[in-house]
């Protein structure tokens, strides 16, 4: 079966509201489960009140992908998502792969206030066309502007510390994920299970800013695979019709510079007890080169043969360069970093299309050219 036909086969039966649901010719089945968050966004500080009162952040689903012929497994990877993204579909061929070829199970995660974590108004056309109306005519010469980024854009320029207090509330909830399937407290997982992550596009710098401070040393054994993220902030772009307009974007770059030169705009909005503890300079030291650039490569360097770097060639969102300069010179030229390039119009936010059924040799040969690499890794 290729990529795009197991893409099809996925989305049509893939419901997370279902307690499990076997998947045709194969052995695994998808198991889901509920999570509620104990993050405390109101210790933030009094501009994220509001978002604290969303209850479908707080209590979620999400979909676990287990060996049919087991009920408890050992091993597990944590698959993360991309910035502004409302649906697994485009991630569940690769789960799929990842949980048949290595006999792990796969959790899909999901980030703060993303997938299954906002509010119904936030993907309803017809209230959001009303909206994305009255933003275009605020804030004449906007680029990008669409039905697709506008909740993302709107609470961004609103409040650009969102952006930080969703990667920490994304980063505690993991945390305390991986420390009940490691302390045995999860239904599906032993104790002492190894947990393996797959980070796409923007969750890589939330396990980044993990992998330097790295609370408790949870992620010491942990294989972890980076694919088309991992930039310093300060190289991305996210300017894109599926993640955010201009108006947020430069929203975003003014706060992070105020948070790195601790100017007065970001110290209203975010409390300094949070961005001065380990999690919040890791962050901060992903913003640009040369904040804590020292203690960056050389917490990130620790993990250089339990990490894999796998980039875009033109990537515009996470390019290759910004992901060099995070990592650093030596992991750049080592075996572990690898650029891909596809022979067909890709982008970030969709590297293997689906729509063009003329490239679907070329997409499935793509796609593996990704995750064979990260099986091999996982298993050796």
């Amino acid at each position: 079966m290729t990529y795009i036909e197991q893409y099809e086969q996925l989305k049509e039966i893939f419901d997370l509201d279902r307690t499990e649901t076997t998947v045709p010719e194969s052995n695994i089945r998808i198991v889901g489960l509920s999570f509620e968050s104990t993050a405390d966004i109101k210790a933030m500080g009094d501009a994220f009140d509001s978002d604290s009162n969303i209850s479908q952040n707080m209590r979620f689903r999400y979909p676990v992908l287990m060996p049919a012929d087991k009920k408890k497994v050992r091993e597990v990877i944590v698959l993360l998502h991309g910035l502004n993204e409302r649906s697994w579909h485009k991630h569940l061929t690769g789960a799929q792969y990842l949980a048949e070829k290595t006999g792990k199970a796969v959790i899909m995660f999901p980030l703060s206030f993303h997938i299954n974590r906002g509010l119904p108004e936030w993907t309803d056309t017809r209230k959001m066309a009303a909206l994305l109306e009255i933003r275009k005519k605020k804030y004449p010469g906007v680029r990008e502007s669409t039905l697709a980024n506008l909740a993302l854009s709107e609470r961004l320029t609103e409040n650009p510390g969102r952006f930080f207090v969703s990667g920490w509330q994304s980063a505690m909830d993991l945390l305390r994920l991986m420390q009940e399937i490691k302390e045995g407290r999860h239904p599906l997982f032993e104790t002492g299970t190894k947990i393996d992550l797959f980070a796409y596009s923007i969750s890589c710098m939330m396990i980044q800013s993990l992998m330097i401070s790295n609370p408790f040393g949870i992620l010491n054994e942990s294989k972890i695979v980076f694919f088309a993220g991992g930039s310093l902030f300060s190289y991305m772009s996210g300017i894109s019709r599926f993640i955010m307009d201009s108006v947020a974007s430069d929203s975003l770059g003014r706060f992070h510079k105020a948070l790195i030169n601790r100017g007065s705009q970001a110290i209203k909005t975010i409390k300094p007890l949070i961005i001065e503890n380990n999690l919040g300079r890791a962050f901060l030291s992903l913003i640009t080169a040369g904040k804590y650039q020292r203690d960056r490569e050389k917490a990130l360097a620790a993990f250089g043969p339990n990490l894999m770097v796998i980039a875009l060639r033109d990537d515009r969102i996470m390019p290759v360069e910004g992901i060099r300069q995070a990592t650093g010179e030596k992991f750049f030229r080592s075996g572990q970093f690898k650029t891909v390039h596809f022979p067909y119009p890709y982008s970030h936010e969709n590297p293997f299309p689906v729509l063009y059924r003329k490239f679907d040799e070329q997409v499935d040969k793509a796609f593996r050219s990704v995750f064979e690499p990260a099986l091999r890794f996982y298993t050796q």
